[in-house]
């Protein structure tokens, strides 16, 4: 079963590598007419991508797509903010849409890392 689920996450995470929004996918995220999405992928500790920006226009949905081996805590620093609790072999997908142009922080509470920053523009 770990193997599986191993084998999935990676699987998600080359699958991000292919991003449409023309980028060059090294960030993580895929852009599409429904909005942004940001693959993440929590295995042995360490949470891929890690720091990157992403651009999401203000009023886009944005999708975290989550894969974990681990008990972890998301958190949005939007206003509202967003926390979603993520479990040992979740495949956890969320979704939620910015308003207000700036830069939002999308973190992993328990290992303490900036994820992506998401910079919102008008």
């Amino acid at each position: 079963m770990r193997i599986a689920a191993a084998l999935l996450a990676c699987a998600l995470v080359l699958t991000g590598c292919g991003g449409s929004d023309g980028s060059d996918g090294s960030d993580g995220a895929k852009g599409s007419k429904s909005g942004v999405t940001v693959d993440i992928a929590i295995k042995d500790g360490k949470v891929t991508p890690q720091g990157k920006r992403v651009d999401v226009k203000a009023g886009e949905s944005v999708t975290l797509h989550i894969t974990s081996d681990a008990d972890e805590e998301i958190h949005v620093h939007s206003d509202p903010e967003h926390e979603y609790e993520v479990a040992p072999g979740a495949d956890v997908t969320e979704s939620f849409t910015l308003k207000t142009p700036g830069q939002v922080a999308v973190e992993a509470h328990h290992l303490d890392v900036t994820i992506v920053q998401l910079v919102v523009t008008p």
